[in-house]
């Protein structure tokens, strides 16, 4: 190859060559090797995930699916800047990527390495059905994947069941990148509905509730497959969203979890919100706060239960804090606010959007806000989704005659 015709980049402890050609343009299919420099904080997350999978989930050497894997870039950083891997599928269907992936293993000088790298030219569906079948071959369960990732450009609902089939049962990490937003967070509510089985709901909280109806779609399509799933970390940022969720296989557990299925119902007059469980068809649709029947909305089915768990979190702010990563100190502000979501309801409220509706000229901070509220007894934390919004189990009432009585000071 030409090295005239490339740039070298360097991410993270990796050094890669893209098409000089892809440098300057805005990230698209119609690039020789797709490649987004926006997309270094979804590679940052995935590298801190992988570490604390490894040190709380699976201790042995694993095996890693990146199925679509572009010029290589989060395949490369993986085995650079992780241990324990085993083997490691670097897969992309565009032809044009096999002599860059393998140009940049050798850059990085990867191909001595004691890794067993295996780099294919596939659909992301055939490739997971081959690993499933060449499983089957097997009387072990050692030729399934402990780790997969998906990351297309769109969405990743085509590929989820495959994926499934590829993973080992239990204690296995599937790693879930969506890049329609417009469809999630319900801009497109018929494609919406047609891709994710789900109704979304376009107001101030629409990027949760898009994680939220990724989340529930991932785990029926994991429940069609035997399995559960248990969302480790949600995370959103600038046009996509990212879950990293961990696999079980016992039944029992399976059907408990269905309580974390359910519909979120909006009133559009006044702002309130509330959690119905998975059976909605009987029931009445009444605003608890302003008792308007006329300006309900819902969203759903999506997942009404925790979308982050405490002790991945805090150990991927750790580690944060321990490796020199590209978006160290942007990444260590929105764990931050990941972590004081647990625990905090579905939702959350736009300071700027309240302020405005009851006519207040003078925006209070965020943490005067929070702190006023947790005064009176109540929950209050910032949100990862939105950083001028709050989460609190205050209902909108109440926290309305605060912002009209209390200017926070």
């Amino acid at each position: 190859m030409d090295n005239q015709n490339y740039i070298k980049i360097k991410e993270g402890l990796a050094n890669f060559y893209i098409h000089k050609n892809d440098a300057e343009q805005i990230p698209s299919k119609s690039m020789n090797v797709f490649y987004n420099k926006r997309m270094i904080i979804n590679r940052d997350i995935t590298i801190l995930s992988l570490l604390a999978y490894q040190n709380l989930y699976n201790q042995k050497p694993i095996t890693i699916v990146d199925s679509m894997a572009a010029s290589g870039i989060g395949s490369i950083r993986i085995s650079l800047e992780c241990k324990g891997i085993k083997k490691i599928y670097i897969n992309d269907m565009n032809p044009i990527t096999l002599n860059l992936i393998e140009k940049n293993l050798h850059l990085n000088q990867l191909n001595n390495s004691n890794i067993e790298i295996v780099i294919s030219n596939k659909d992301a569906n055939f490739l997971f059905s081959e690993i499933n079948q060449n499983h089957m071959l097997k009387s072990d369960n050692s030729g399934k994947a402990d780790v997969i990732s998906i990351d297309p450009f769109g969405t990743p609902n085509i590929y989820l069941d495959a994926a499934f089939k590829a993973l080992k049962k239990s204690m296995s990490l599937i790693c879930i990148t969506a890049t329609d937003t417009a469809v999630l967070f319900g801009i497109k509510p018929d494609a919406c509905f047609r891709k994710y089985l789900s109704k979304s709901l376009y107001n101030e909280y629409s990027k949760e509730i898009g994680a939220r109806i990724l989340l529930h779609f991932t785990a029926r399509i994991a429940n069609v497959n035997r399995l559960g799933i248990i969302p480790l970390l949600t995370f959103y940022s600038q046009h996509f969203i990212r879950i990293f969720c961990l696999t079980f296989k016992n039944i029992k557990k399976i059907n408990e979890s269905f309580d974390n299925y359910g519909y979120i119902i909006h009133c559009n007059k006044c702002g309130f919100r509330r959690i119905l469980n998975y059976n909605i068809i009987n029931t009445e649709l009444e605003c608890l706060c302003c008792n308007s029947q006329n300006d309900i909305s819902y969203a759903g089915p999506l997942w009404v239960g925790e979308i982050h768990q405490k002790e991945f979190i805090e150990l991927i702010s750790e580690l944060n804090q321990e490796l020199n990563l590209p978006n160290k100190k942007r990444l260590a502000k929105i764990l931050n606010y990941i972590g004081e979501e647990i625990n905090m309801p579905f939702s959350y409220y736009n300071v700027h959007k309240l302020c405005k509706e009851l006519k207040i000229k003078v925006v209070p901070k965020l943490e005067n806000i929070i702190e006023g509220i947790r005064n009176l007894g109540y929950q209050a934390s910032r949100t990862h989704f939105d950083f001028t919004s709050i989460k609190t189990n205050l209902n909108i009432f109440d926290l309305k005659n605060l912002f009209h009585t209390n200017h926070f000071k």
